[in-house]
């Protein structure tokens, strides 16, 4: 600063979020005095830590107030479900930005806990419907063929040695759900090698 200008500190119009310093100009018609702009301050604002921000608060005694800034990702703690905060502040009961670790953690006493109940089932209920998708994937190769065998075609686009492993794919994931393993995803069944190829 120099006897030529003043710095002064700017709040976003809208939220009065502090924005940064400008420079006043000296009013041409009073001596000593300046041209502050809207929603500038001569008081400099405090210096905040991570997950607060300085906002300019009509009525305040202050100019400056320190808020909590929690923009960003956050969590339903009924479901855990991520979605985006843009208000500054506190949040709002249900709300969290401690992120959800994953299926059967549950919020209590301001932190996700782990239930196992929910936890195996929310786990059997994804490999449900990964054995679904992956029948649903592979069985046209199953129709395609028999198709082929009943209008005895010379070349089957499966071999028979092809065709039995497919079939004993499609029971392998009809029992996965009772297998001894289930529902650890490291234990699904296997595509035969040959399968990878036609199916993405």
């Amino acid at each position: 600063m120099n006897e030529l200008s003043l710095v002064v500190y700017q709040a976003h119009p809208v939220t009065g979020e502090y924005v940064g310093s400008v420079y006043a100009d000296p009013d041409p018609l009073t001596s000593d005095c300046w041209i502050v702009p809207a929603m500038a301050f001569i008081e400099a604002p405090p210096v905040v830590g991570e997950g607060f921000t300085v906002v300019h608060i009509a009525g305040s005694d202050s100019a400056w107030s320190v808020v909590a800034d929690l923009r960003g990702d956050v969590y339903h703690t009924d479901t855990g479900e991520k979605v985006q905060w843009q208000q500054l502040g506190e949040l709002p009961e249900g709300v969290t930005s401690k992120p959800w670790p994953g299926p059967g953690y549950v919020w209590k006493n301001d932190k996700w806990v782990l239930d196992e109940a929910q936890h195996t089932f929310a786990l059997a209920d994804i490999e449900r419907r990964w054995r679904d998708s992956e029948i649903d994937n592979v069985k046209w190769l199953r129709e395609r063929h028999r198709d082929e065998t009943d209008l005895n075609l010379d070349a089957a686009t499966l071999t028979e040695q092809q065709f039995s492993q497919l079939l004993e794919y499609l029971q392998a994931l009809r029992n996965w759900p009772q297998g001894s393993k289930f529902p650890v995803s490291e234990f699904r069944p296997v595509r035969p090698d040959w399968i990878v190829g036609l199916v993405q």
